[in-house]
């Protein structure tokens, strides 16, 4: 009897150690939302893979996973700590907390709704892993790190007196360039890209390549203008609600143009924090991959300027064709600003549409 004890309480311990040493071994976690670009409370999913590769069951897995503090959870059975409830202090990021068991050789996803309010970007920074011993009596804890972006876009800012006078400037270069240059000069034909409209296809010339042509008119004739985005407020400290609302209005404006189908190029003194280093620049597009590229630098944008307004106005004007309008969004009124105005309209010989956050409410 005392020999069968022994045995069995070896076993206990054994097991036990066994346990502690390789609760979480063969276990992963992972974590990705549905789209890594969004608006601003616009839905999401954000989906969690936990995955035992053993060949052994977890009796009992906690999982703690890190997401942004902002974050707003819509399914109730989800469980959300915010920062200022956990040990990691008011600047930590918040915790989804759950409890689980795993089969050899299985997967377990979790899928819930959620949003975020504001632009910007944020992380959804892996989960913390605890995994029961045999005996229950201790946890075996892992960090499972990870940096999955989420860049949220910012929101379009509606304004009918700037809809109306966009619209006015727009329209007034579209005429005076019709009036001024031939409208029948082509230089030839390029591939359709979807974006163009229908009465620039060349139907013979489309059957004799066997593809969608459009014609190629001399650059003169095809409106396009260049958007100039500007955070830069000379000789004070950035003012971020002006500069919010910069970046809101260059969203509107962009996507007036798409909606008007008028091609836009794209140019900015802010920063890009993340993978758009080269964001400073876009050249001239129309369409959702083009318009997608520049809202994620929108959403990426940080209130600090890589270049004075005057050195980004003499860049505009370099890489800007004779004739060519601009559109130059900023903070506020100056005369500093002004005066590059100026210049850039007397370089380019084209007009300059400016919009000042300051005056649109």
């Amino acid at each position: 009897m005392y020999i069968f004890f022994l045995v069995l309480v070896l076993a206990a311990v054994l097991l036990e150690r066994y346990s502690m040493k390789n609760a979480l071994r063969g276990v992963s976690h992972e974590s990705e939302p549905s789209s890594s670009t969004v608006e601003p409370d616009e839905h999401f999913t954000v989906t969690a893979r936990i995955t035992n590769s053993s060949r052994r069951i977890v009796p009992f897995l906690k999982v703690q996973e890190s997401v942004p503090r902002e974050l707003t959870v819509h399914a109730s059975e989800v469980r959300l700590t915010p920062p200022e409830e956990s040990v990691f202090g008011a600047d930590a990021s918040a915790r989804i907390s759950y409890s689980l068991y795993l089969l050899p050789r299985q997967r377990v996803t979790r899928r819930f709704e959620a949003s975020l309010p504001a632009r910007g970007r944020y992380f959804l920074r892996g989960a913390t892993l605890y995994g029961g011993d045999f005996l229950g009596l201790s946890d075996t804890v892992g960090y499972y790190n990870a940096t999955t972006e989420i860049v949220v876009v910012p929101r379009e800012l509606p304004s009918p007196p700037l809809d109306e006078a966009l619209g006015g400037f727009l329209g007034d270069i579209s005429v005076r360039r019709f009036i001024m240059e031939d409208p029948v000069l082509t230089l030839g034909f390029r591939e359709y890209t979807g974006s163009e409209p229908q009465k620039m296809i060349s139907w013979a010339q489309s059957a004799r390549s066997g593809q969608l042509m459009v014609k190629k008119y001399d650059y003169t004739l095809e409106l396009t203008v260049t958007v100039l985005l500007n955070v830069e407020q000379e000789g004070q400290t950035p003012d971020s609600e002006l500069t919010e609302r910069c970046f809101s209005l260059a969203r509107t404006v962009c996507q007036r143009l798409e909606d008007m189908h008028i091609k836009y190029g794209f140019i900015t003194n802010a920063t890009a924090a993340g993978a758009l280093s080269l964001w400073s620049s876009v050249g001239d597009g129309l369409g959702g991959r083009h318009f997608t590229s520049i809202l994620e630098g929108l959403g990426r944008a940080t209130y600090d300027s890589t270049e004075p307004l005057a050195a980004m106005l003499e860049r505009a004007a370099h890489a800007a064709e004779t004739g060519r309008s601009h559109v130059l969004i900023t903070p506020e009124p100056s005369a500093a600003c002004a005066a590059g105005v100026r210049r850039l309209e007397t370089a380019t010989g084209g007009r300059v549409f400016a919009v000042y956050a300051s005056e649109v409410e």
